[in-house]
C-alpha cells in the first residue's frame, strides 16, 4: 500500500467501522442525550450559585478544560502487525504521523469549543468573543497534543507524573489567566511551554508499543460507550478479583439452582472495574451534589439511578459462552439479572437517602416511597424490555 495514501484509507475504514455502530446509537438515544444534557446545564448553572464567593467561575471552567484535554488520546490508527511490517520504513512515515497529530489536534479544538459554546453564556461574562479566542484554543490544544505526543519517551514512572503534572498545571494556569483576561500572563506561559516544547523534543525512534496502547486505548472507549446501548462483540475489560466482596456475596446469596445466574451477575458486577467503579464514581457525584444541592435532593437521586441502572445493562452480555448449558431457563436468567439491578439501585438509593437526610435532617417518607417505586417500574418497565440474551455468551 502506498504510504502517502495508508493514513486516508485507514481513517476511512474506521468511520466506516464506527459509523454502523453510532448510527444505530444515534437513531436510539439522541433525545435522551438532550434531555440529559439540559438537566446537567441547569443543575450546572445553580451548582455555580451555590460555590463560595472565593472559588470563582474561572477556576471551575479552567478544571473542566483540564478534564476535557486530560482524556486526550493520540490516534494514530496503527495496528500490532505495523511493528513487523511498518517499522522499517518508520523514517518515511513522517507525514503520516504529521497527519495523525493534526487530527487530535482538530478533533479536541471542536470538543472545547463545543464546550464553550455550550457554556457560552459563562465564557461572555468572564471574557469577550474574538478571533483571538479561536487562536487561543489552536494554541492551548497544540501544546496538550505535542506534550501527550512526548509521553511515549518518558523513561519512568517519576517522569510521567512529573510530565503530567507540568501538563495539567500549565493547561490551568493559561486558561485561567485567558477567563480572566491577563493576556500577557497567557502569551508568557505559552511563548515559555512552547519553547519548553522545542528544546524537550528528542530525536528518536517511535516508541510503537506506546502507539498501539493508545490506539487500543480509544478504541476501547469508543466500544465501551458504544455498548452502554448495544452488544458490542469481544470488548475486552479489565478487572479484580475483590476477595472481600466475592466473599460477602458467597455467603449473602443462598445456594440454589435459582440463585445460579444471580451468583454468576453479581460477582461479574462486582469484579468487572468498569460496572464496579461506575457504581462507585456515580454514588460519590450523588453525595457531593446533594451536599451542594440539598433542596434538589430528590432529582438528583432519580437522575442517578437512572444513569446508573441504564449503564448496567450491558451486564448482561459479559458472561462466557459455557454458561449457556447449564439447565436455567431464560425466563430465569432475565429474573436473575433483573434481580441484581434491583439490588444495585435500592443499595445506590438507600445511601443516598440517607446523605439526603443527613444534610437536610428533614427528609420525609415521601422521597423515600418515591424513590422505591422508581426503582422498581425503572427495573421491571424499563430495563426489562432491554433485557435480551440473544448473541450473549461473547466474552470471557
Amino acid at each position: 500500500m502506498d504510504r502517502q495514501t495508508l493514513w486516508d484509507v485507514r481513517v476511512q475504514k474506521y468511520y466506516q467501522h464506527m459509523f454502523r455502530y453510532y448510527s444505530v446509537v444515534g437513531a436510539n438515544v439522541v433525545y435522551f442525550f438532550l434531555i440529559i444534557s439540559s438537566i446537567f446545564i441547569y443543575y450546572f448553572h445553580i451548582f455555580l450559585q451555590w460555590l463560595p464567593p472565593e472559588i470563582t467561575v474561572e477556576v471551575i471552567l479552567s478544571l473542566f478544560v483540564v478534564f476535557i484535554l486530560k482524556r486526550t488520546k493520540v490516534r494514530t490508527f496503527v495496528k500490532r502487525a505495523d511493528i513487523v511490517f511498518l517499522l522499517p520504513l518508520e523514517w518515511g512515515l513522517r507525514p503520516y504521523f504529521l497527519k495523525s497529530l493534526l487530527y487530535c489536534l482538530v478533533m479536541d479544538a471542536l470538543k472545547l469549543i463545543v464546550f464553550m459554546t455550550v457554556f457560552l453564556s459563562l465564557f461572555l461574562h468572564t471574557t469577550p468573543f474574538s478571533f483571538f479566542i479561536l487562536i487561543f484554543i489552536v494554541g492551548i490544544v497544540a501544546y496538550n497534543t505535542l506534550m501527550k505526543w512526548d509521553e511515549q519517551w518518558l523513561e519512568n514512572r517519576v517522569q510521567f507524573v512529573l510530565h503530567r503534572l507540568h501538563r495539567f498545571s500549565s493547561i490551568y494556569l493559561m486558561f485561567y489567566f485567558f477567563l480572566k483576561n491577563d493576556w500577557i500572563f497567557v502569551l508568557v506561559l505559552m511563548g515559555a511551554n512552547f519553547v519548553y516544547l522545542i528544546f524537550y523534543r528528542r530525536n528518536r525512534g517511535l516508541n510503537w508499543d506506546w502507539l498501539i496502547e493508545e490506539e487500543e486505548s480509544a478504541l476501547l472507549r469508543n466500544y465501551k460507550f458504544i455498548n452502554m446501548f448495544m452488544d458490542v462483540s469481544n470488548l475486552k475489560r479489565s478487572f479484580r478479583n475483590r476477595r472481600l466482596l466475592t466473599m460477602l456475596l458467597k455467603r449473602c446469596i443462598p445456594y440454589s439452582r435459582k440463585n445460579t445466574f444471580f451468583y454468576l451477575y453479581s460477582h461479574l458486577f462486582v469484579r468487572y472495574n468498569d460496572y464496579f467503579y461506575l457504581f462507585l464514581r456515580l454514588t460519590f457525584i450523588g453525595l457531593f451534589v446533594i451536599y451542594a444541592m440539598p433542596t434538589n435532593g430528590v432529582v438528583v437521586i432519580l437522575l442517578i439511578l437512572f444513569m446508573t441502572g441504564f449503564q448496567v445493562i450491558p451486564l448482561q452480555h459479559e458472561r462466557n459462552e459455557s454458561v449457556s448449558l447449564f439447565p436455567v431457563s431464560k425466563s430465569q436468567i432475565k429474573d436473575s439479572f433483573l434481580k441484581l439491578v434491583l439490588a444495585i439501585l435500592l443499595v445506590q438509593f438507600f445511601i443516598l437517602y440517607i446523605a439526603l437526610f443527613t444534610f437536610t435532617s428533614n427528609a420525609k417518607i415521601l422521597p423515600l416511597a418515591i424513590g422505591t417505586l422508581f426503582v422498581y417500574v425503572f427495573v421491571f418497565f424499563f430495563i426489562s424490555k432491554r433485557v435480551t440474551f440473544l448473541g450473549s455468551g461473547v466474552k470471557k
